[in-house]
């Protein structure tokens, strides 16, 4: 059995005293998971879904203590919320990039 990580941030660390150990590794593992697929679905989604999964991708993020991830994923939610705006895929790059960064202590938390 392998050495048990804490939690890399206090939002974790709260959710972990919240649902125990065991569940908060399981929530922050459909979190990694689930991102990807998400940010991959915005592109070819209508804008009220492409708006809706921005705000859920935003609201997981800041519940995963990824603060500068939350931002990013605002900034794609304000310029959906603009009439006129165009959006495409190079507008998610700063959001992914941004979560590779922060998905590093995620990963080893959750595979403790």
């Amino acid at each position: 059995m392998g050495l048990s990580l804490p939690p890399p941030n206090l939002a974790l660390k709260d959710l972990s005293s919240l649902v125990g150990e065991d569940a908060a590794r399981e929530i922050v593992t459909l979190f990694l998971n689930s991102f990807p697929e998400s940010m991959r679905s915005i592109n070819v989604s209508s804008r009220p879904d492409q708006m809706r999964i921005a705000h859920g991708l935003k609201s997981s993020a800041l519940h995963m203590g990824a603060l500068a991830l939350s931002e990013r994923i605002g900034e794609i939610e304000d310029k959906l919320a603009r009439p006129g705006a165009t959006f495409d895929h190079r507008d998610l790059e700063p959001a992914i990039t941004e979560f590779e960064a922060f998905a590093t202590d995620l990963r080893k938390y959750a595979q403790a």
